[in-house]
């Protein structure tokens, strides 16, 4: 009940060419874009030009996790790989008699993050391919 792929597609291309003409009139170093996971999917899909396909095999990011993309030297973005949020669940770590409601609701600890070259996918149980056909006309 949010917007489509399609709607988010439309959206981030706009931001993107106002971002890029943002990159040439102010070179910084570093930028930090804050997204939704289809956002971030789509902005991929447009800089990377991924197909339709390779954009339904992306999974969302996880809460938290990062996508890096580090620049070629070369005036172009280049993927480096995602970090991923390292959650501890500290109730692990005491005896069930030392809980209490207290505890209950601070047991998760950040512990760092993990870092990953590959983006993740779906489950291949979570897709399906399908076939086209073209015909000569």
């Amino acid at each position: 009940n949010g917007e489509s792929a399609s709607d988010v597609y439309d959206r981030v291309s706009t931001f993107l060419d106002s971002l890029w003409r943002s990159f040439d009139a102010n070179r910084s170093q570093n930028y930090v874009l804050v997204t939704h996971g289809i956002s971030v999917r789509v902005l991929l899909m447009r800089y990377f030009r991924y197909s339709i396909d390779q954009f339904n095999m992306l999974a969302n990011p996880k809460n938290c996790e990062m996508i890096i993309l580090g620049h070629d030297g070369q005036g172009k973005l280049q993927l480096e790989g995602r970090s991923e949020l390292e959650l501890k669940d500290s109730i692990c770590e005491k005896r069930e008699e030392e809980i209490d409601n207290h505890d209950a609701k601070n047991r998760i600890k950040v512990n760092g993050y993990k870092f990953f070259r590959k983006l993740r996918i779906v489950p291949k149980n979570h897709s399906r391919s399908r076939s086209i056909r073209l015909s000569n006309i």
